[in-house]
């Protein structure tokens, strides 16, 4: 309860800032697609390291919006693909006692906030934030699932990135660890639609992948068995490769929890933590990869 309550004193004072959050598409484009990973916002305890950890390893650009408020100026930190905005670094409280002093919100695009809300409710979930509109950004919220897990909606007003094979750089993949993937599948398919199919790759039981517009966009996993384990999302960037970006993200002082394995993969894969111990997946996509397909 007090880790979810720092997180909300963070995501509070983003709101209280009433920062123009900057547009997800520019220009505008009318493209929807519920269901798609198109934002992520990093909590954490030391936004100047987070931005300099990013920066350096995915080459991500920042900026810092700023605005005065009745409890000091706020700062949000928005990180960009090239030209894209694509992430937002929100400063946090780290807790006593919290060894994890970051963490990871990912965005999927909804046609309804608030209608997704009251399918969250209903469905045993929790509102955390929200619904808030902004005129570049749109309508966005964050809540959590009925077993904790937390994730954010947002209805874009400027439409949303393609449906593409994402480039270097970008959101490519999420996962869901969860106590009872069959029961989380069905929170998820009312809230925002999925399809829920079993995971088919390499015979893996009581797995599903979440799919919209006929593209694979997550996957719920069973929690892993182990004491402090929680159920938690885990987002995932596309990098040239996993080796590589596991070495440098050490480098920049963060550590690979899960190191890319040495056999060849069409889809090579790591988790790394960065120096405020957010998680983060990388994914290296190979030459027969398809945008349609799940890494």
């Amino acid at each position: 309860m007090r880790k979810l309550a720092v997180l909300l004193l963070g995501l509070t004072a983003l709101t209280a800032s009433g920062a123009d959050l900057p547009a997800i598409n520019s220009p505008a484009t009318t493209e929807s697609h519920p269901g798609k990973f198109i934002w992520g916002d990093l909590f954490t305890s030391d936004p100047a390291a987070a931005r300099d950890f990013y920066t350096g390893l995915f080459g991500w650009s920042a900026a810092v919006i700023e605005r005065p408020t009745l409890l000091g100026i706020r700062h949000y930190i928005v990180l960009s693909a090239g030209n894209r905005p694509i992430a937002g670094i929100v400063k946090r409280e780290a807790s006593s006692g919290d060894e994890i002093h970051g963490r990871w919100v990912g965005f999927i695009s909804v046609p309804d906030v608030g209608q997704a809300l009251a399918a969250v409710t209903a469905g045993g979930g929790k509102a955390l934030s929200g619904p808030k509109g902004r005129p570049a950004r749109g309508t966005q919220a964050i809540f959590s699932d009925p077993d904790g897990a937390t994730l954010g909606l947002i209805h874009s007003s400027s439409g949303d990135p393609g449906d593409y094979l994402p480039d270097i750089g970008d959101w490519t993949w999420a996962e869901l660890f969860a106590r009872d993937p069959a029961a989380a599948g069905a929170f998820y398919r009312a809230v925002a639609g999925y399809d829920v199919v079993p995971d088919a790759r390499d015979g893996r039981p009581n797995s599903f992948v979440l799919t919209s517009g006929g593209y694979s966009r997550a996957a719920l996993n069973p929690l892993p068995d182990r004491p402090k384990a929680r159920p938690v999302w885990l987002l995932f960037v596309r990098v040239a490769s996993v080796k590589d970006a596991s070495a440098k993200a050490v480098g920049l002082g963060g550590r690979v929890l899960v190191a890319p394995s040495d056999t060849p993969s069409k889809y090579w894969r790591a988790i790394i933590a960065d120096p405020t111990g957010a998680p983060l997946g990388l994914v290296e996509l190979g030459d027969a990869a398809q945008g349609r397909e799940s890494p």
